[in-house]
């Protein structure tokens, strides 16, 4: 049976729940009437949601007295809601040589880091956190980094151990579901994310991880009645990307291309839409479009192996063996051990040395 990536659905799931959770970071305290004034303020405006704002204020409090973490804490939250995770990352850094056995500090430094793709150090945030207090949100904090270097067997773990202290988490019974799909054990996938539909009607993705699982287990109908529900309650790239993901498996490319222009003009900067097209426009044997649509891919992601691995193979298919294999290193620089790129990368060379004995041969005939 072939598999629909879910890569893209994963990564969603976890930038959404790390900002679902931003408030649970949060401290508030009073301070010397000198700095009172900057942090109230910056209070308000955390709470009326104008984090620039609160962020100035919150920068201002620490200025003022430079003891005082909870507002340097503030202003990496702050930044962190805002996306700027370099900043948020630099005051963590700060207020870690201020508290440095801090669980709260730590746990937020671990998901800055997972935003800025320090996967390994985020763990090992995780990992102090899970020591001082191990809870299910914890654990699920550790298995969604798992899931982003696709240690998947270990996000599997974590998310039992979350299940375990929290039947009735839905992050850790979506994250099952969808570490399931990726183990291809379809069957059971299905049975968790039917579970957490069961404790969150309606999520737009559980329903849309389930459209993927119903697809490959031949359940087409019942698969686009679950896109169409997950459509209704949110108009999202990633699901019209999925979508259009089993509608290219059945080669239905109009349908496929129709879904991917939707994911487009709904988020021009997903890379992945760009790397589908690709695939779509290589299964139909427009080598020199898909090239194209994969270098977007890589101008969007540069750090992304798995598009020039894509690329690569469309070079070799389209006979430009040498610019296969430039992209094939640069893969591997980023996932040195990627056995995929590898494997290319000989099929490569394997048609550039043909190609010079047929020169040989050739020249020899002269």
């Amino acid at each position: 049976m072939r598999r629909i990536p879910i890569t893209t659905f994963v990564l969603f799931f976890a930038v959404a729940l790390l900002h679902a959770q931003g408030n649970s970071f949060r401290e508030k305290a009073g301070f010397e009437l000198e700095t009172q004034h900057f942090f109230e303020q910056a209070d308000q405006f955390y709470d009326a949601g104008a984090m620039e704002q609160a962020a100035e204020f919150y920068a201002a409090a620490f200025d003022a007295a430079p003891q005082n973490t909870k507002a340097l804490y503030n202003l990496a939250l702050a930044n962190f809601q805002l996306m700027k995770y370099g900043k948020a990352e630099v005051a963590l850094e700060q207020l870690l040589q201020l508290t440095p056995t801090d669980t709260a500090v730590f746990e937020l430094y671990g998901h800055t880091l997972l935003q800025r793709g320090h996967t390994g150090r985020a763990i090992e945030c995780f990992n102090m956190v899970l020591i001082a207090e191990p809870t299910d949100v914890r654990f699920v904090n550790r298995a969604l980094a798992y899931i982003n270097i696709k240690h998947t067997n270990e996000a599997l773990h974590d998310f039992d151990e979350a299940l375990r202290l929290n039947p009735k988490n839905f992050e850790a019974t979506l994250g099952k579901g969808i570490s399931l799909m990726e183990l291809e054990q379809p069957k059971l996938a299905a049975a968790w994310l039917d579970q957490a539909l069961a404790i969150r009607p309606g999520d737009a993705l559980a329903l849309t991880n389930l459209a993927v699982i119903r697809f490959q287990l031949g359940e087409k109908e019942e698969a686009m009645d679950a896109f169409r529900a997950a459509l209704r309650t949110s108009r999202q790239s990633d699901i019209y990307l999925a979508r259009a993901q089993c509608y290219l498996l059945d080669q239905n490319y109009s349908d496929a291309i129709a879904d991917a222009k939707e994911a487009m003009m709904l988020d021009g900067e997903n890379a992945e839409v760009y790397a589908f097209i690709g695939n779509v426009e290589l299964n139909k044997g427009d080598v020199a479009s898909a090239i194209e649509s994969f270098g977007v891919a890589i101008d969007i992601k540069p750090d992304e192996a798995e598009y020039y691995m894509r690329r690569g193979a469309a070079s070799i298919k389209g006979k430009m063996y040498y610019d296969a294999v430039s992209d094939l290193y640069r893969a591997l620089d980023l996932e040195p051990y990627s056995q995929d790129a590898r494997k290319l990368l000989q099929v490569a060379y394997s048609h550039i040395d043909a190609d010079v004995q047929d020169q040989s041969l050739s020249d020899g005939g002269h």
